[in-house]
């Protein structure tokens, strides 16, 4: 078997060299097939054969619509702009078509250009300071988000905003002399001090379509704002999923602030079943309630059969049970008192599917604890009674009847005082 077959097959859209003949008319080549002879005067690039475009913006960096570079072949585009004496940077911009040349977006979460030989998107995130982590432990960091999304960390660069790199700077006080010594040192230390933008290059294979590439480099971006200021908590991963980012959880370890569910509980279900599992699903989020950090419990996620806690696999759950307005009634009438500020999201993975949370924000230590009405005994429902139950890393243990008596005498005490 030959190597072309058995490499894969390029997807996505070709990226022509946009000419004109003598008559004035478009002309639309492939690289190879542009000559010597061929005036490109417009110096802009096509999409396919038919009317989209990558303009070039007044002698600076290229611009493409979002949409329409998504369905651009990875390898296409790197031969259509690799040694383009003009630049080969190209901005991304994330308004509708048609592309608008005056319009920058400051959000930008990427931009897209030539690294190393190949196509990049280049994320770059600003910090006050040097980051603790090296360039090398950042990589490593987020090499789980890139594979998550076929996607690999090709480079991480520290850059200080005017230009350049703290590496060159220092560079320039080489000398073995006291004096450059002593300099170098003090010029180090002054710049660990200031801001640096830490520049990230993502790549995949070249026979990728775009698409591949910024979904990939969009979820490290997001993924970096949602942990700069620390490792990612409950607020981050919301913000992860309203983004839309969903494999970024891949790899991830369940803990005191984040929980998964396979399976929504069938709180529909008739009988006994649907009473257990209206009375789980109160204590599953009681349990975080009664914690002392902000949590989220995830359904449509399952965990690796080792036994570690790793988020292994993204397992969408079908609309039809996901009844928000359902599981918020539930909850405000099962947890007593009822949870200050909790929250329910849905977000679509598909036209059919969607992931749940379930955001339990940190509760005031004097509303603790969270009751839940019913616990299951033996398999079976008691209405009757009420549980309490707490989270332990990822795990939960009960509330005993010593604590509860020792709950029950400190307010007593507090009443008889406050009288």
């Amino acid at each position: 078997m030959t190597e072309a077959e058995t490499s894969p097959q390029p997807e996505g859209f070709d990226v022509y060299i946009i000419t004109y003949d003598e008559e004035g008319n478009e002309v639309r080549l492939l690289p190879h097939e542009v000559t010597a002879e061929v005036l490109d005067r417009s110096r802009d690039l096509g999409i396919n054969k038919g009317t989209w475009t990558i303009d070039r913006i007044k002698h600076g960096p290229f611009v493409a619509a979002e949409s329409q570079l998504r369905q651009v072949n990875v390898g296409s585009l790197e031969r259509a702009i690799t040694g383009n004496y003009l630049g080969t940077a190209l901005i991304v911009d994330r308004t509708p078509p048609p592309i608008d040349e005056y319009v920058w977006d400051v959000e930008a979460r990427y931009d897209v250009d030539i690294w190393d030989g190949g196509i990049a998107a280049v994320v770059t995130q600003r910090f006050a300071s040097q980051p603790a982590q090296t360039p090398r432990e950042i990589a490593v960091s987020l090499n789980r988000i890139a594979a998550a999304y076929e996607c690999r960390i090709r480079d991480v660069v520290f850059a200080l905003p005017g230009g350049g790199t703290p590496e060159e700077l220092l560079a320039e006080w080489d000398g073995e002399d006291e004096l450059s010594k002593q300099f170098r040192q003090e010029t180090a230390e002054r710049l660990a001090l200031s801001a640096h933008d830490v520049r990230i290059f993502v790549t995949t294979e070249s026979a990728n379509t775009m698409a591949t590439l910024m979904d990939g480099a969009a979820a490290i971006a997001d993924f970096m704002a949602a942990t700069k200021a620390g490792p990612l908590d409950a607020a981050g991963v919301l913000n992860l999923l309203r983004g839309g980012h969903f494999n970024v959880l891949i790899g991830e370890v369940e803990s005191d602030y984040l929980e998964v569910k396979t399976q929504m509980h069938p709180i529909w279900a008739p009988g006994n079943t649907g009473k257990q599992a209206k009375v789980e699903l109160a204590q599953d989020v009681a349990r975080f309630a009664n914690g002392n950090v902000d949590a989220v419990l995830v359904v449509g996620y399952g965990e690796s059969s080792g036994g570690s806690n790793e988020i292994a696999s993204l397992t969408p759950i079908t609309d039809s049970t996901l009844n928000v307005a359902q599981i918020q009634e539930l909850l405000d009438a099962r947890i007593v008192p009822p949870v200050d500020g909790l929250l329910i999201e849905k977000f679509p993975t598909s036209p059919m599917d969607s992931v749940l949370a379930i955001y339990v924000p940190r509760q005031a230590p004097e509303m603790q604890p969270y009751l839940v009405h019913g616990a299951i005994v033996e398999g079976k429902v008691e209405g009757a009674f009420f549980s309490i139950v707490r989270r332990r890393g990822e795990g939960s243990i009960n509330t005993s009847a010593q604590q509860i008596h020792a709950y029950i005498v400190a307010g007593k005490r507090f009443l008889r005082g406050a009288a």
